[in-house]
């Protein structure tokens, strides 16, 4: 059925959409992009919704609220999580699973993709004490890994390490996560500031949802404790941005920033079917990459066997296999902080690039480069970004 194809099709996430009249289906997240999976009738989508969710334990009957379940699939003596979430939709009722969360957040930092100026700014960032760093990611685009990965640099058996959930995806050794119940009495913001007054050597938000939340943090004494505040966004600048936005003090929310990473996802060429050509020099110059490259690759999907074009069996026919984080890594110091306590953002950019670290951008071009990528994908990560603006 579904799952089977899924997991054949390599899909990390598949999405079942039971609606009335048409738009019902499976679609299959490969290596972060949908691609179609089966069409179903309503009703077909609806018994296979209704059959996971029974599996999972989950009231086969509530189509309205959103639902959170977990099960263990043993298929070939082979076990695979999976994470279940229901929710309602306009016209219908709408599934998510997603395969072994675990192993698709938990990174260890030399795991990452960085760059190795970009691992050393980053140790640094964590090794000096206090004040806040804003980590930024897309939903569903590598935010929690980066999140994870960062809080766990730092030593859970000396420090007093914390974070503060709405769904923690996974159990972090020896970190106390607090898991905040939406339906609770308590607000988010109240959580945030009552963990923050035990003095924790670090506190990681997962969610920054509101204004009193970012203030609690801003207000917070970040001479003593580390904040790693989450948001959603595609680049470090941004980042900045909705940072001073959400504080709604510009001043205030620079006083305590000491940093920003921002992530990106690229998908990795398949080295068994990627292909070679030598890039024009007007294509180099364009992209400002070395005159010296002789040879990029782009995507294949084929392979020759026996002379004849087939399938490539390692990645489907899709010409890409897994996903690479791509970085960028910006201390924030004096010079920094003045300018976005003025919301001088050109002013910002300059103290940025005065620091000689890589855009996004450009590490997603290094990996082209690299043989890694394709200057495709690079492109396609670029128009997806500029029309978020």
């Amino acid at each position: 059925g579904v799952y089977i194809k899924a997991r054949e099709n390599r899909a990390s996430r598949v999405v079942i959409s039971a609606k009335q009249g048409e738009g019902s289906g499976a679609e299959f997240v490969i290596d972060g992009v949908r691609h179609p999976g089966e069409t179903l009738s309503a009703p077909q989508a609806k018994a296979i919704i209704d059959f996971w969710k029974a599996c999972a334990g989950l009231d086969v009957k509530d189509v309205r609220r959103r639902l959170v379940g977990e099960l263990t699939i043993v298929r070939d003596e082979i076990k695979s999580k999976v994470r279940l979430v229901s929710i309602g939709q306009q016209g219908g009722l709408r599934l998510t699973m997603q395969f072994d969360p675990a192993q698709s957040v938990l990174r260890k930092v030399d795991d990452l993709g960085l760059l190795p100026n970009q691992k050393t700014v980053l140790e640094e960032m964590v090794n000096s004490p206090g004040g806040v760093v804003v980590l930024a990611g897309l939903a569903q685009g590598g935010r929690t890994t980066t999140l994870y990965s960062v809080t766990q640099m730092h030593d859970a058996y000396t420090s007093n390490v914390q974070t503060v959930e709405i769904e923690p995806l996974v159990e972090l050794e020896g970190i106390r996560q607090i898991k905040f119940d939406p339906t609770g009495a308590d607000e988010y913001s109240k959580v945030v500031r009552s963990n923050l007054r035990r003095d924790p050597d670090v506190l990681s938000v997962a969610e920054i949802p509101d204004q009193a939340t970012a203030q609690e943090i801003a207000n917070a004494d970040l001479e003593r404790s580390r904040v790693y505040a989450s948001v959603t966004a595609d680049t470090a600048m941004n980042a900045v941005r909705l940072w001073v936005k959400a504080v709604g003090d510009p001043a205030l929310a620079s006083k305590g920033l000491r940093g920003v990473v921002a992530e990106r996802l690229i998908r990795h060429l398949c080295t068994n079917c990627r292909v070679p050509y030598q890039p024009p020099p007007e294509l180099l110059k364009k992209l400002q990459l070395p005159s010296k490259i002789q040879q990029l690759y782009k995507k294949g999907g084929q392979v020759l066997v026996k002379n004849k074009p087939e399938v490539c069996p390692v990645c489907n026919g899709i010409g890409y296999e897994a996903q690479l984080g791509i970085f960028e890594i910006y201390p924030i110091g004096a010079e920094e902080r003045a300018c976005i306590a003025k919301q001088d953002w050109n002013g910002l950019k300059t103290e940025m690039r005065k620091r000689q670290l890589p855009s996004i951008q450009q590490v997603a071009l290094m990996k082209a480069a690299e043989g890694l990528t394709s200057i495709e994908e690079v492109t396609r990560l670029s128009a997806k970004q500029a029309a978020k603006k």
